[in-house]
């Protein structure tokens, strides 16, 4: 079965977060979710906030994603994320915390001078990492 893992290599912009051989990757791309197996087509592809899985011999392995972008080869993919933790480091408490500081600050930006952006990609970040840690629960 070796025959049928590919090299995956997950980066940011400051560290890199894994490398090793993967049976596959399920990503969550801008124009829908998908899955790289061996012998993928090459293709190029970018991510919006989600749920990254990692299927390899041992398991899977959840992360939660910002974005970013994938490139994939035939025997080979390379993640380049904005931000991705791993779901077993997420603070599920400081991120239902995040979660509710957000809603607080949408809610209250007609009587105070609220960026609503940097307000809903806080709360968009804060619910994609409880949804990765119920994903992994199950």
């Amino acid at each position: 079965m070796e025959d049928r893992v590919f090299s995956l290599v997950v980066v940011t912009p400051v560290r890199q977060v894994f490398e090793g051989q993967v049976r596959s990757l399920q990503a969550p791309g801008t124009d829908g979710d998908f899955e790289v197996l061996v012998g993928h087509i090459p293709m190029l592809t970018s991510l919006r906030p989600g749920v990254v899985t990692l299927r390899n011999t041992d398991g899977r392995s959840i992360y939660a994603i910002s974005g970013g972008f994938v490139e994939v080869m035939r025997h080979e993919a390379t993640v380049l994320a904005e931000t991705i933790e791993r779901v077993d480091s997420i603070d599920v408490e400081r991120a239902r915390d995040a979660e509710k500081r957000a809603q607080d600050r949408i809610e209250s930006a007609a009587s105070t001078s609220v960026d609503m952006s940097r307000a809903q990609s806080a709360l968009a970040r804060a619910q994609n990492r409880l949804r990765a840690s119920q994903l992994a629960n199950k």
